[in-house]
């Protein structure tokens, strides 16, 4: 009896620290973050890019690549951070030099556990209107659009700071938020106070109506203001407007329009260009896409002494076919023609291979 009681204790001790190892084993897996990799292969082809001394010249090039890690840090917390491998061209030197950078793109913890508010702090997109918030991947186009190239910059309004977002009390969607960041992140010339204490702040409201099953409507607008480098006022404004359409996961219709204004008061010139982007996308298959954009760019006050005035008026009318066989990859052909006055407009055409592997996170609606 003694030994079948001292069996049945030994048994009992190996299932319980068999147990608890596997609890360890569960709970050291859960530290491990979720990682995903994305890719984007692009060759391009256009009568302003024979001369392999520019910016963008002909032929196939990694777009970008992007490393991104994301985990919750506890049940309060979900820190995210994205780093991006390109190419940064310098015409400084003759000749112009390439090299690949690898820097962080976004990089901060969001809330979780707030009831109607989401806090986030760090380095991140901000709210400022809704392609701002994209990642290259998840782009409607291959390329960004004309005004948020030149208006926002490279890389967009990104940039470290605090953020908070609240659901306003009514019957549809409706989410404000309100941003302060430094204005001092790479390619944010248009402020970039000399001023530490300075800070640019960010508001966005967003609005969405469900119309029906099917169809929902969605209207931003979008606001920024913030000291520049002569400690002056720099102001953005912007407004966008969608329609998305779906029947199945073979026929859908967006409709989307972005307006983007920038206006900078310097010790010697003042600055006013604006510009818009409106275009369709038409899922007319169950991988197949077709896309048309309209954009228009217009510069009416700038630096009267700059070496190299920006065109006053730029018009770009863009045309793709998307073939998107899964959420993992993509293949799109561009054709695009830009009249910036120039003797010849600009004829390109673009053809992009998108690749994501590991975790996947949902894109924003």
């Amino acid at each position: 009896m003694k030994l079948f009681v001292s069996i049945l204790l030994f048994t009992s001790q190996l299932f319980a620290q068999a147990a608890t190892d596997s609890k360890l084993r569960s709970r050291g897996n859960s530290f491990n973050p979720d990682i995903g990799i994305n890719t984007l292969f692009l060759y391009q082809n256009s009568n302003r890019g024979n001369d392999a001394n520019v910016e963008n010249p002909n032929g196939l090039t990694v777009q970008e690549a992007e490393l991104q890690f994301s985990a919750d840090v506890d049940p309060y917390w979900r820190f995210i951070s994205t780093f991006a491998l390109h190419q940064e061209f310098d015409d400084s030197v003759t000749p112009p030099a390439r090299e690949w950078v690898f820097e962080p793109e976004e990089a901060f913890a969001e809330s979780m556990d707030l009831p109607f508010m989401t806090i986030k702090v760090g380095k991140f997109k901000t709210a400022f209107g809704k392609h701002n918030t994209l990642h290259t991947h998840a782009f409607a186009f291959i390329d960004a659009p004309l005004a948020n190239q030149y208006l926002l910059g490279d890389e967009g309004l990104n940039d470290v700071g605090l953020s908070a977002s609240v659901l306003l009390p009514t019957s549809w969607f409706s989410e404000f938020t309100l941003q302060g960041v430094s204005g001092r992140s790479e390619g944010l010339d248009y402020f970039a106070s000399n001023s530490a204490n300075s800070t640019v702040m960010v508001g966005h409201l967003k609005n969405l109506w469900d119309i029906n099953d099917t169809l929902t409507f969605e209207l931003g607008l979008s606001g920024a203001s913030g000291k520049n480098i002569d400690e002056e006022k720099t102001d953005l404004a912007g407004a966008d407007l969608t329609f998305k359409w779906r029947e199945n996961e073979s026929k859908a219709f967006i409709w989307s329009t972005e307006f983007l204004q920038r206006k900078q008061n310097r010790t010697a010139f003042k600055e006013n260009a604006e510009g818009f982007a409106s275009w369709i996308q038409y899922q007319f298959a169950r991988r197949w896409w077709l896309q048309v954009r309209g954009e228009e760019l217009t510069f009416k006050e700038q630096d009267p002494a700059a070496l190299e005035p920006l065109p006053e008026k730029q018009k770009k009318q863009s045309i793709l076919v998307g073939y998107i066989p899964s959420e993992f990859s993509g293949i799109r052909l561009q054709y695009d023609q830009l009249n910036d006055g120039a003797t010849d407009d600009e004829k390109r055409v673009l053809l992009q291979f998108n690749y994501s592997i590991g975790a996947h996170p949902a894109h924003a609606y």
